[in-house]
């Protein structure tokens, strides 16, 4: 008798989905949803606005006056690369997107980076800029306006006046994705957020 029960009650139920299954309800095309084309023509411009390190150089080299040359991909975390820093060494660049170039006399590096690990995004853009204090002063306020719009001229040049390294920009009112910056002789650092 118990046994019965179980098939009746397992019969039951198969029946139930089953009916549930078929029964669902086509949308009355009078009320039906088109799709949203402006969400449809976005998404392509997104994908467009993703920041690598070449759309940096091409961005920056917009400017017929400044030009980053002999621009060349390379892998950060290869300890025996020709652009080797020990900062590389850390799991943030293990998926960096990575390009060394000339401009003027001034050694430039533009990394995307930010995925540990292949985990998550690269969602950061560091750029590092070597050689001439004078070159580094003349490009420095480019570069940190292509990486936070929001700051101020005043605040750059405030940064570029010190006479020994600081991370001021960081603490300015304007800045809203600048991580870490500085100025130290023939070495400048940019680190921002992707905005």
């Amino acid at each position: 008798m118990r046994k019965k029960i179980i098939a009746i009650t397992a019969a039951a139920l198969l029946l139930a989905t089953a009916c549930g299954c078929g029964s669902q309800q086509e949308p009355d095309s009078t009320t039906a949803k088109t799709p949203d084309v402006s969400a449809q023509q976005e998404k392509p411009q997104q994908q467009e606005a993703k920041k690598t390190a070449q759309s940096f150089v091409d961005e920056f080299n917009a400017d017929p006056s400044t030009q980053i040359t002999d621009v060349e991909k390379f892998t950060p975390n290869d300890s025996n690369g020709p652009y080797y820093r020990t900062e590389y060494r850390t799991g943030a660049f293990s998926t960096a997107d990575a390009l060394h170039g000339k401009l003027g006399q001034l050694s430039v590096d533009v990394l995307v980076y930010g995925a540990v690990l292949g985990y998550g995004e690269n969602d950061m853009i560091r750029i590092y800029v070597d050689g001439p204090h004078d070159e580094i002063d003349g490009v420095f306020p480019i570069m940190a306006k292509m990486l936070d719009p929001s700051i101020s001229d005043q605040d750059i040049q405030s940064q570029l006046a010190k006479e020994y390294p600081s991370n001021d920009l960081v603490y300015a009112d304007t800045h809203k994705l600048i991580e870490h910056a500085y100025v130290d002789g023939d070495h400048a650092f940019l680190d921002a957020k992707i905005g």
